[in-house]
């Protein structure tokens, strides 16, 4: 059903499986846990069941049909036929079934999603899609890009009238964050939130998401994390617009602290750039600042010698620390309290620039430091 008939059609491997059953699929999918020593897990509002399996994921589903009491509304259910449950789907190409019965079953297409596939083409069922469910704005870019396909003209209409008409506004945050995880997990996640951005689509959700310069230097790039993607569309903004996108998503605590210090970051980048710089400031500039949003700042950065002083400061410089320690500090005669901790920056800041090589060095400034406090 749905995606898994599409990558059957186009020789590409599955990445899940998609049964639909007219009758009780929580039932069915109970029965198959307990069959194959899986888990189950019952999403009763929809109808539907997910079952894991070391490792391996199949999602069963009740045949049902969708209305939606306003646009940008999660849909109301009921179960229903086939012939409903295609046609409640998002795009042509996502809207087929392979029978499980027979000896040659033939592809149930409806929606003309072969033909979309063989002229590789990402269409709506319906001309009020978008309105109904605006999340399917960036479930069609991420198809379109990932498969090399074109959005139709008429696609492309629609998407634009949903937003002109103020659809986008109404979907939860959690929801628009779902579908900006789903494409910073995909190789091509850069295109993607490009296009999105070329679209408006992503202008619709936050106005200040429409600065594209930086993802377009992560396009092509592997290895990449979807901190990385984040940051890249955070960098541009604002401290204010920064916290406004975080609200928008909803983003968890430890993704929008990447959106808060990449923009903190790179309001520092003074400091840590140009030719010789001292190794002790930039650890001063990037104290405290999210290791993710560092890292993803390095990828990014225009300027060679931020990121090259950006991952010395994650690999190097931010390991740093003196041979002596507060204990060491305190018996030599440093005064206890918060003279120790100064006294170790500063020993830490001589290492770190060459000043000090070894005990006997750190020793001496210590000497050095508790003269100046006489």
């Amino acid at each position: 059903m749905g995606g898994p008939v599409r990558d059957a059609a186009l020789n590409v491997s599955a990445k899940d499986l998609d049964f639909v059953l007219i009758g009780d699929a929580p039932a069915l999918a109970a029965d198959l846990a307990e069959e194959l020593g899986g888990q189950v897990t019952v999403h009763p509002r929809f109808g539907t069941a997910t079952v894991e399996i070391e490792g391996d994921r199949v999602d069963v589903v009740t045949a049902r049909k969708e209305t939606y009491p306003s646009p940008g509304s999660l849909p109301e259910v009921s179960a229903s036929t086939l012939e409903d449950d295609l046609a409640r789907r998002d795009f042509s190409i996502n809207a087929m079934a392979l029978p499980l019965s027979g000896d040659d079953p033939e592809v149930i297409d409806p929606h003309g999603g072969l033909d979309a596939l063989a002229g590789k083409s990402v269409a709506t069922l319906h001309s009020g899609s978008f309105a109904d469910d605006p999340t399917r704005m960036l479930r069609a870019v991420r198809y379109e890009q990932r498969l090399g396909f074109q959005i139709t003209g008429d696609t492309l209409s629609q998407m634009q009238q949903a937003i002109k008409d103020g659809h986008v506004g109404p979907v939860s945050g959690d929801r628009w964050r779902q579908e900006f995880q789903k494409i910073f997990e995909e190789s091509r996640a850069a295109e993607m939130l490009l296009r999105a951005i070329e679209l408006s689509v992503l202008a619709a959700i936050h106005p200040a998401l429409t600065d594209g310069r930086r993802l377009t230097s992560l396009a092509g790039k592997s290895g990449l994390r979807p901190t990385d993607y984040l940051a890249a569309l955070a960098v541009s903004l604002s401290p204010a617009n920064g916290d406004g996108f975080a609200r928008r998503l909803n983003l968890p605590t430890d993704w929008a602290r990447v959106v808060r210090d990449t923009i903190g970051l790179r309001e520092k980048e003074s400091a840590i750039s140009g030719t010789p710089v001292r190794p002790s400031d930039v650890c001063n500039a990037l104290a405290g600042l999210d290791a993710d949003a560092i890292a993803a700042s390095a990828r990014f950065s225009d300027d060679p010698q931020v990121a090259a002083n950006l991952r010395r400061y994650l690999d190097e410089w931010r390991l740093v620390s003196p041979d002596l320690t507060g204990d060491d500090l305190l018996a030599m005669g440093v005064p206890p309290g918060p003279t120790v901790g100064e006294a170790l920056r500063e020993l830490t800041s001589a290492k770190l620039d060459g000043l000090v090589s070894d005990e006997e060095g750190e020793r001496a400034l210590v000497n050095q430091i508790i003269s100046r406090g006489s």
